[in-house]
């Protein structure tokens, strides 16, 4: 069959994100009989005549749409995307009768709920590399995919329980593949392309979304499976890129592989991640430096223990100053993420999160005012026993949990801090960070992350 894969995200802030879940989707239909296309609207400036010529041109008999996000997930500038993957869906209606088929980490935090509010016809779950090649298969011979692992449909949805999606084991793993899409205009734009070694989350923060999308099991990609693409990339003149783990250095011996197979092949190449501070040491430091790394991200949300706890966190602060003084030591730069207004926040809560950051002098600053509730999550069951009117149908809109204790004054709090503080980036306030500023310094042939180039935005 003849699939038409498309991608509808067009955030640009802080970077546009190549769509990686759709180069593994490529990767396993070019090892499939099926043909397939892909468009991504990321660069259009039509997306209605983008539309038309694509369904013209290759006239797909099945269209896919990977939504890789619901929202901005920023507080209080709050963006929905679901009003333009509903344009798009009704244009399509309008131009095809090829069924129309949702996927994406966005699209299996609520399923049915998405599935009906953008009156698709299908819908995968979970991770689609094996279930779409079967979807297909079955559509192909006219058979109904609706007990498939991992597939709801429209008729069914409201009636019919799901089919726990599998899976991929270790071994099983595909190699994305990337020739259908715009890898150079990611570089462009983007500052870096992306990767991803492993799979699962098998942490407990309260709001995440990984175990959820990904499950709780950690799944290994072979580290030199995962060299072997670095290489291409940067073959292909994409030296940059971002590894898109929940954490990269978990477990340690993961991340040391990766890192010794991109020193083995010599590649010429700058990288960052995500860090756990639990699991940070020294010498893993020098190795990704050595490897290429130039600066790394913790997910530490807050400088409080009782908050840390709360918030379902594994480490402690101390462990985030050990962490940090081993960034300073070797060199490397990093950002702390931090969330406020979670579970137990106060104004003594905020202060020591302010000290702490004061104390470990981290490269920028990523705060967050608010936390986004999806069904599913620790969290959100924790908003309902609070009598917030939260339901699964209301989480389809940006929902944040903020305390009510801090609701009044954190916004002008942090507000102030950052006139003293230039390397701070509040992303739900547009502050330090906005399309204007990352045109400028993209032009500029600045890569990476933003937050990387604070101390140029700062002078």
């Amino acid at each position: 069959m003849r699939i038409l894969l498309i991608s509808p995200n067009t955030e640009m802030l802080p970077d546009p994100v190549f769509p990686l879940g759709l180069a593994f989707l490529s990767g396993a239909l070019e090892q499939s009989s099926h043909q397939h296309e892909i468009l991504d609207l990321c660069f259009t400036e039509d997306y209605g005549e983008a539309l038309d010529q694509s369904v013209a041109d290759f006239a797909p008999e099945i269209i896919g749409l990977s939504l890789r996000n619901v929202d901005n997930v920023a507080y209080p500038n709050s963006h929905s995307y679901l009003p333009f993957y509903r344009k798009v869906v009704s244009h399509l209606r309008k131009i095809t009768s090829a069924p129309i088929v949702l996927g994406g980490s966005g699209f299996s935090l609520m399923p049915f709920l998405m599935l009906e509010n953008l009156q698709a016809d299908y819908g995968i779950v979970g991770e689609a590399e094996v279930t779409l090649v079967d979807f297909l298969d079955h559509m192909e011979r006219g058979q109904v995919p609706d007990q498939l692992a991992g597939v709801i449909s429209a008729s069914a949805s409201r009636v019919s329980q799901l089919i726990a999606p599998e899976r991929f084991p270790s071994e099983d793993f595909l190699v994305p593949w990337r020739e259908k899409l715009a890898n150079e205009e990611y570089l462009r734009f983007g500052g870096m392309g992306n990767v991803q070694t492993k799979r699962g989350c098998g942490f407990s923060c309260v709001y995440c979304t990984y175990p959820l999308i990904e499950g709780r099991e950690v799944r290994l990609r072979p580290p030199k499976q995962v060299g072997e693409e670095i290489q291409q990339l940067s073959d292909q003149g994409v030296d940059t890129f971002f590894i898109v783990d929940n954490v990269f250095n978990f477990p340690p011996h993961h991340a040391q592989s990766i890192c010794r197979e991109i020193v083995q092949r010599n590649l010429e190449v700058s990288w960052s991640c995500y860090l756990h501070p639990q699991f940070v040491t020294e010498s893993l430091l020098l190795l990704m430096k050595e490897a290429g790394c130039t600066g790394v991200e913790f997910g530490t949300d807050a400088g409080s223990d009782r908050l840390l706890k709360l918030l379902g966190k594994s480490f402690k602060t101390e462990e985030v100053r050990r962490a940090s003084e081993l960034c300073h030591k070797v060199g490397l730069s990093f950002c702390h993420s931090l969330v406020f207004g979670g579970p137990g926040e106060s104004k003594e809560t905020i202060r020591d999160t302010l000290a702490l950051m004061g104390e470990v002098s981290p490269t920028a600053v990523i705060a967050m005012v608010g936390i986004r509730l999806f069904p599913g999550t620790r969290l959100a069951e924790f908003a309902s026993s609070e009598d917030l009117i939260i339901t699964d149908e209301t989480m389809l809109k940006p929902t944040f949990y903020l305390t009510e204790s801090v609701r009044p004054f954190v916004l002008d709090l942090l507000y102030k801090h950052v006139e003293e503080n230039r390397n701070w980036i509040l992303p739900g306030s547009n502050v330090n960070i906005d399309r204007r500023l990352q045109e400028k310094l993209r032009r500029f042939g600045l890569k990476g992350p933003l937050w990387e180039h604070m101390q140029i935005r700062r002078k």
